[in-house]
């Protein structure tokens, strides 16, 4: 075992991340990736390294396919967020904070306004150490020419220049339930040290099919966010 601190060897690498999204029999689901590389020019083949305790990781088994999306400097917050909470407990994508649209050629969605969107079909997977490496090939990609990525070392940089994150709220939906004769309500929620926070919703069991918005205010700062109810 190295003598060093593993917490100030991490941190030296300089990289990017991108948010990998999937699809599968829970639905569409975002995470961050940080070892994420274009591997191959002619194929064009991009590898992400994941842990087998994240949900993606099984949904790129079962689905054979992921997409990745190359953080923009925008993009920062969201990149937090997807990496912090889990498809197990969090429906990401129901944030505003990820503005999806379809791919033509996978089942994943894409995210909007990244630095590279691309498509990928897996060919290959590999252990390596507390990770596997799945190897997708590109069969379709767009990229924002007017974007400026995210370099990840020592925290967010604008290519050396640390991004300085703004103030701001992101809701997203989490599992519910509803008790009878509960109605739709409003609820209150301190943040924790991470800034993070949990607003418990109940609603009745006959509330129509639609789409519901969801939105919280504090300190000057908005987030909305969607529920699909059906019934």
């Amino acid at each position: 075992m190295p003598s060093g601190n593993l917490r100030d060897a991490f941190p030296a690498f300089t990289t990017t991340c991108a948010l990998i999204t999937t699809d599968g029999p829970h639905g569409p689901n975002v995470m961050a990736a940080e070892w994420t590389f274009n591997v191959s020019y002619r194929p064009f083949l991009i590898l992400v390294a994941i842990d087998p305790g994240n949900r993606t990781h099984d949904m790129i088994l079962e689905s054979q396919e992921f997409g990745v999306n190359l953080v923009a400097e925008d993009q920062v917050a969201a990149m937090g967020f997807a990496g912090h909470y889990s498809k197990a407990d969090t429906d990401k994508l129901s944030s505003e904070a990820f503005d999806t649209f379809p791919a033509k050629h996978i089942r994943a969605p894409l995210i909007r306004g990244a630095l590279l969107a691309a498509e990928c079909r897996l060919v290959a997977h590999y252990p390596m150490g507390d990770h596997t490496a799945f190897v997708g090939e590109v069969v379709e990609f767009s990229v924002g020419s007017e974007k400026s990525p995210v370099v990840l070392h020592h925290g967010s940089r604008r290519l050396g220049e640390r991004i300085v994150r703004a103030p701001g709220l992101l809701v997203a939906v989490t599992p519910m339930s509803a008790q009878p004769g509960e109605a739709v309500a409003t609820a209150n929620a301190s943040t924790d040290e991470e800034g993070s926070f949990r607003a418990r919703l109940r609603v009745p069991p006959d509330l129509r099919s639609g789409r519901y918005l969801l939105e919280a205010a504090g300190e000057g700062a908005r987030g909305q966010a969607h529920l699909e109810v059906r019934a």
